[in-house]
């Protein structure tokens, strides 16, 4: 059956769109996230305070990340949801910059949780439906997002010099502005435009089954149940979980070490570009690799290559193996992305791939925050950051073995159910 030239033209607009908005999303993170610790490090709080602040997002990202991901699955205008988390988004870390007591933070720090807990899992099942439509992969956009962090998160470091962190609160609100913008451009397909003849087939001949949108409606405690009998999902949240625990120091307080070994805000957000460079071809490496030796294969290779980097800065403490670290994350984080996503959505039921990428990577990450941050804070304290490098580096190695035992069967190329 020949594809109408409109609809294939429409398609391929989505898909420069939804680069476009994968650059300016991920791009405005690069405004705040490379400094948000140095923020609160500025607010005069402690390691362990700062710890309770990502426990306290935990908590709620944990409780809106499925709600997110149920209301998604079973909306006839999911980027409608994901517009609404991204402006909310900008405006509670608009709020958040201008807070001088711990409490506040608390409550604007909660606040950007639960409004853009679903941001990563719908923009994720955005870009993966529209890629599903042209043939394309996750890799081929989201490695626009790398681009837009490369490029603002150096530019970010260079206006903290001179105008204060504010400034970066305030770009990240500008950069959630001008996505949820980008976002209206894509054009969603009418019920007749989207009738396959897959599809026309299903509506001439009624099954039993359940359609995509009725186990959208299934409750969640019955999607954990099943996810709960496949032995490779609950491998995968295991090592996910060690993963995560046993890294969430690094992450915190990567930037205060480097402050510490007296490196500039400017070479803070040059860190983060030089992985983000990187991760250009990466992000589309990652793609053939993942068809060619399959999701599981990809993500152990990415977490060994994550503890040879971590290796660097143990054997090495100094700016310049932090530097190194960083370049060999381009590739090591676009195998893992690409291929956790993969993963996830190859597991999870038909139908239901927005809500289990929201379990997997905003809940079960939130509830892992709720021990890891505030243990990382106190581990901050007492041992100083050098040390959360070796914690890391035991928690990854750990996560890969995981992985290891609990691989399902090679299943190259992406089982998506878009």
């Amino acid at each position: 059956m020949a594809v109408p030239i409109t609809h294939t033209r429409t398609a391929a607009r989505n898909l420069l769109y939804t680069r476009a908005y994968f650059f300016a999303s991920i791009g405005a993170g690069g405004f705040i996230l490379p400094f948000l610790a140095l923020f609160y490090q500025e607010r005069g709080l402690s390691g362990s305070q700062i710890g309770l602040l990502v426990a306290t997002a935990g908590i709620a990202g944990t409780l809106a990340a499925p709600i997110w991901g149920r209301r998604s699955d079973s909306s006839p205008h999911p980027r409608r949801l994901l517009q609404l988390a991204l402006l909310g988004s900008g405006v509670c870390m608009l709020l958040l910059g201008l807070q001088t007591t711990f409490l506040w933070m608390a409550v604007f720090v909660a606040s950007d949780a639960l409004v853009g807990g679903g941001l990563e899992p719908l923009s994720t099942a955005q870009a993966l439906a529209v890629t599903n439509r042209e043939k394309s992969g996750f890799g081929s956009i989201r490695l626009w997002g790398s681009l837009g962090w490369a490029i603002i998160a150096p530019i970010s470091g260079w206006m903290i010099e001179r105008r204060g962190l504010y400034s970066a609160f305030v770009g990240y609100f500008i950069g959630m502005l001008v996505s949820a913008t980008i976002l209206g451009l894509v054009r969603t397909e009418t019920a007749a435009q989207s009738r396959t003849p897959k599809r026309e087939e299903e509506e001439a001949n009624p099954t039993p089954e359940l359609s995509d949108r009725s186990q959208a409606r299934q409750p969640t405690g019955k999607l954990l149940a099943t996810l709960s009998r496949d032995r490779t999902m609950v491998g995968l949240a295991l090592a996910l979980t060690i993963l995560w625990l046993c890294g969430a120091g690094r992450l915190q307080f990567e930037a205060i070490y480097m402050k510490q070994l007296g490196a500039s805000e400017t070479i803070i957000g040059l860190a983060s570009t030089i992985g983000a460079l990187i991760e250009l071809p990466a992000m589309l490496l990652a793609d053939r690799l993942v068809r060619r030796y399959g999701a599981g294969a990809v993500l152990q290779c990415s977490l060994l290559l994550q503890a040879g980097g971590m290796s660097l800065v143990l054997i090495f403490p100094s700016v310049t193996a932090i530097l190194g670290m960083r370049a060999l994350s381009g590739i090591y984080y676009s195998l893992y992305l690409v291929a956790s996503i993969a993963y996830v959505v190859q597991g999870a039921p038909q139908g239901r791939d927005s809500t289990v990428l929201a379990l997997y990577m905003v809940t079960l990450r939130g509830l892992v925050g709720l021990v890891g941050a505030p243990l990382s804070g106190y581990l901050y304290d007492v041992l100083g950051a050098y040390w959360l490098y070796a914690v890391a580096l035991g928690g990854t190695l750990l996560g890969w073995l995981t992985l290891r035992l609990t691989a399902r069967p090679v299943t190259p190329g992406y089982a998506t159910s878009f």
